[in-house]
């Protein structure tokens, strides 16, 4: 930081006529705004001062530098005075999420506690009828949840993060990326996503739509453990392609887009407004996340 520091001891001599001046100013002795004044001029490879007698007047490089020097001092002290101000936040925060958005949220919070090592967060996975009860009753401060039609409470919002295309999964020895969607309902046992959940309900409504009769094999409410069952080839499925988890990537697995216009779910952050100026920067940090990360690929 020396380099601060002579640029300082410069527009202060510039300013002041005089490297007496820029001694008062600077608290230092004249002896030392030359050595000062000599370092700058050795690093910047050019004369900045013309002294005649007892007169001193900037050279044509220093009147250069001058403005150049000023405007660079007032962005340094604006980057001190905005990271001074820098609000720590400190306490503890409940939050909540659907276990397939635990990922993305683990990895916020990891930044987060290293940027404010007093804050203590209490995570817990939950269903998304009991997030949205918690985070309205004040149980969880905010949660990690699909969009949905949310209750009118006083302080209650919700801000969209990320979507996730509904798309069909299959292990990659029945399916390759040419293979047509109804000879896999044809043919495959199909495992489908809890109907009783808004995901898996719209999930029913599209294959009603489409026309497809699945065989039917087993029903689930974990979107994990339905991966890991087709990983194993057991059966094929229709769900949401989640954040962070790169299944087409997967050499188990093959990913297959839907017929027609793609429809996605939407997840966000809930939000109850009691603790605002916390989960206000969760929420600023995930996104903050979500643009640095790589964009998915595309259906394989």
């Amino acid at each position: 930081m020396s380099t601060i520091r002579f640029l300082r001891t410069f527009v202060a001599a510039a300013r002041g006529g005089s490297f007496a001046a820029a001694a008062d100013q600077m608290a230092l002795t004249q002896a030392a705004v030359g050595q000062q004044m000599r370092a700058l001029e050795a690093e910047m490879k050019k004369k900045l001062f013309d002294k005649t007698g007892r007169t001193m007047t900037l050279s044509p490089a220093g009147h250069l530098l001058l403005p150049r020097a000023e405007e660079l001092l007032a962005q340094y002290e604006a980057m001190r005075r905005d990271l001074q101000d820098q609000r720590q936040i400190a306490g503890t925060v409940k939050l909540g999420s659907l276990i397939s958005a635990m990922g993305l949220l683990s990895s916020t919070l990891a930044v987060l506690k290293s940027l404010h090592p007093d804050l203590e967060v209490e995570l817990r996975v939950r269903d998304q009828t009991q997030l949205t009860q918690d985070v309205v009753s004040g149980a969880l401060d905010a949660a990690m949840v699909v969009e949905r039609q949310w209750p009118e409470v006083s302080g209650l919002s919700w801000t969209p993060c990320y979507d996730e295309t509904l798309t069909l999964i299959a292990h990659a020895s029945i399916a390759s990326p040419d293979t047509g969607i109804a000879s896999l309902f044809a043919t495959q046992p199909f495992i489908r996503f809890d109907r009783r959940t808004p995901t898996g309900a719209r999930i029913d409504r599209i294959l009603r739509r489409l026309q497809l009769i699945p065989k039917e094999f087993l029903e689930l409410n974990s979107l994990l453990a339905i991966a890991e069952l087709v990983r194993k080839n057991v059966g094929f499925a229709v769900v949401p392609l989640l954040k962070n988890f790169d299944w087409e990537n997967d050499p188990a697995l093959r990913v297959l887009q839907l017929p027609g216009r793609p429809i996605a779910r939407r997840l966000g952050l809930l939000e109850n407004g009691r603790r605002s100026h916390i989960t206000g920067v969760v929420r600023e940090e995930m996104l903050a996340h979500l643009r640095r990360m790589k964009p998915s690929g595309g259906a394989r």
